[in-house]
């Protein structure tokens, strides 16, 4: 979910949403939207798919202080498939060698060809703002 901000007043928010009776809450995110834009960079996604376990790889955009990434693949009706972090600029679905976080439920499904996915990235820093966000679509070869 993306929000927009107008205020000229930046700040540190907590984000929470209820789920099954829980209330979760986000880590504290220091809003920049004034000072630090969230970038949209899809052409910075590159993604080889040309197997059913493609394989994405990203640059950052303008800022450097990137601390970790979040990749999402989802189905055409944007339901989530597989959700990682990573450290690194690169992650293959769904080979696990370099997430540091799996918030994957079970195991995903496997991407058939012909089918339609989209893939999004999140850039985050360590004050939990997101640098870049992307979203590309991608069809398995």
């Amino acid at each position: 979910m993306k929000y927009e901000i107008a205020s000229a007043n930046e700040k540190w928010v907590i984000v929470s949403f209820d789920e099954d009776g829980k209330r979760h809450l986000s880590n504290p995110i220091r809003l920049k939207q004034n000072t630090k834009p969230t970038e949209y960079l899809p052409q910075n996604i590159i993604v080889d798919s040309s197997t059913a376990m493609p394989n994405f790889t990203w640059q950052d955009g303008t800022y450097d202080d990137t601390k970790i990434y979040f990749q999402v693949v989802s189905d055409a009706n944007n339901n989530l498939l597989a959700g990682t972090y990573t450290f690194e600029k690169n992650f293959q679905y769904y080979k696990l060698d370099n997430v540091v976080l799996n918030i994957t439920k079970g195991d995903p499904l496997t991407l058939e060809s012909g089918d339609s996915y989209g893939f999004t990235l999140l850039a985050v820093s360590e004050d939990n703002w997101v640098n870049q966000f992307s979203v590309i679509p991608f069809t398995i070869e």
